[in-house]
């Protein structure tokens, strides 16, 4: 039998696919902000993201109207993507962590208390807001969750939701690092239940491996101009990045007496194109097999921030065949952040 070990033992998503929700196709999309260079679309198609898609158009809105979106798409799809993978009464929680990068204004009380209520959760349930973490929240959402586990000793929900529309900067088409934003970000939730489970179709959680670099402050993350959050988003995003991915999963490997050889699954964070190449070739992985389960969630629905690598997760252990041997996580975000995770199928 199996042992009893701290598991993911459900994933749920959410996206905005509603008539009052924004999505549009990537020329639409391109339309709809003004842009007319023929560059700027190309780039757009150059993504390879199908449908765009955010909670709600925020072209001409206010700071505060963006804020506003920020508080409702957040709840809404937050609360669909825990409905999505709830396997329990909400009321047998112990923790509920929550995830995110892109409130405008800030949020108190947080988002973790007003999902709770929604939901109906405990009032003793420990609420944890983790946020300004960039695309790669997840991996301290999911520490968190995994030391509130043994900590605490009930079951533990995770969250990670993100509203880029609400980030949205009216900047010139030229103006690259906010175009690009504009186009490849997008809006979206996952959701994950961790306990202690003996069942071997779920993944124990093995290793944790986090790392950052002091010269990352203005590769990657937000700014303030004209009092509205503004996108940091450096051209060497794509060439820096992928040397501190690989350092960060050979760290992981190595105090685990193993190599990536020893892989079965890969899910990272599909930060775009070119990441996703230049991460590929410094692990000496087939950036289109192996991080196959990544590229069909960027084509699919762009990248939502912090929220991708879950969705990645969801996709890769849909397919039962996945379910075996390890399996490495990696996200990247705000600052050079790198997280990764160990897990693996008994």
């Amino acid at each position: 039998m199996s042992e009893n070990l701290p598991r993911v033992v459900s994933l749920g998503q959410a996206v905005p696919d509603a008539p009052e929700n924004c999505v549009v196709t990537m020329d639409e999309w391109c339309r709809m902000l003004g842009y007319k260079s023929h560059i700027t679309f190309d780039i757009a198609r150059n993504t390879q993201i199908r449908l765009h898609r955010w909670w709600a158009n925020p072209i001409g809105k206010s700071v505060q109207e963006l804020s506003e979106d920020y508080i409702a798409g957040g709840v809404a799809l937050s609360c669909r993507a825990i409905e999505e993978c709830l396997d329990r009464p909400v009321d047998e929680f112990g923790s509920f962590i929550f995830v995110s990068t892109t409130q405008q204004l800030e949020v108190c009380p947080g988002m973790s208390f007003r999902i709770a209520g929604k939901l109906g959760m405990p009032e003793d349930i420990k609420l944890v807001d983790i946020i300004s973490d960039g695309c790669q929240g997840l991996a301290p959402g999911l520490e968190t969750a995994y030391s509130h586990l043994l900590t605490f000793r009930r079951p533990v929900l995770v969250v990670s939701c993100e509203i880029c529309s609400s980030t949205y900067f009216p900047a010139p088409e030229n103006d690259l690092q906010n175009t690009i934003a504009n186009l490849i970000f997008s809006d979206g939730a996952c959701a994950m239940v961790l306990d202690r489970s003996r069942d071997p179709q779920f993944p124990a959680i093995v290793d944790f491996e986090r790392s950052f670099t002091s010269e990352g402050l203005g590769l990657l993350g937000y700014t303030y101009q004209d009092n509205r959050m503004k996108v940091i988003l450096h051209k060497d995003v794509r060439t820096k990045i992928p040397p501190l991915i690989r350092q960060v999963v050979q760290r992981l490997l190595e105090r685990n007496g193993l190599t990536k050889e020893d892989i079965s699954n890969w899910v990272f964070h599909n930060g775009g194109v070119a990441v996703l190449n230049e991460t590929a070739a410094v692990l000496g992985l087939d950036s289109q097999r192996d991080l196959r389960y990544s590229w069909e969630v960027l084509r699919e629905f762009g990248n939502v921030s912090s929220a991708t690598a879950g969705m990645v997760a969801k996709r890769m252990h849909e397919d039962p065949k996945n379910r075996h041997g390890l399996t490495l996580g990696c996200t990247m975000g705000a600052g050079g952040q790198v997280g990764a995770v160990l897990a693996r199928y008994d």
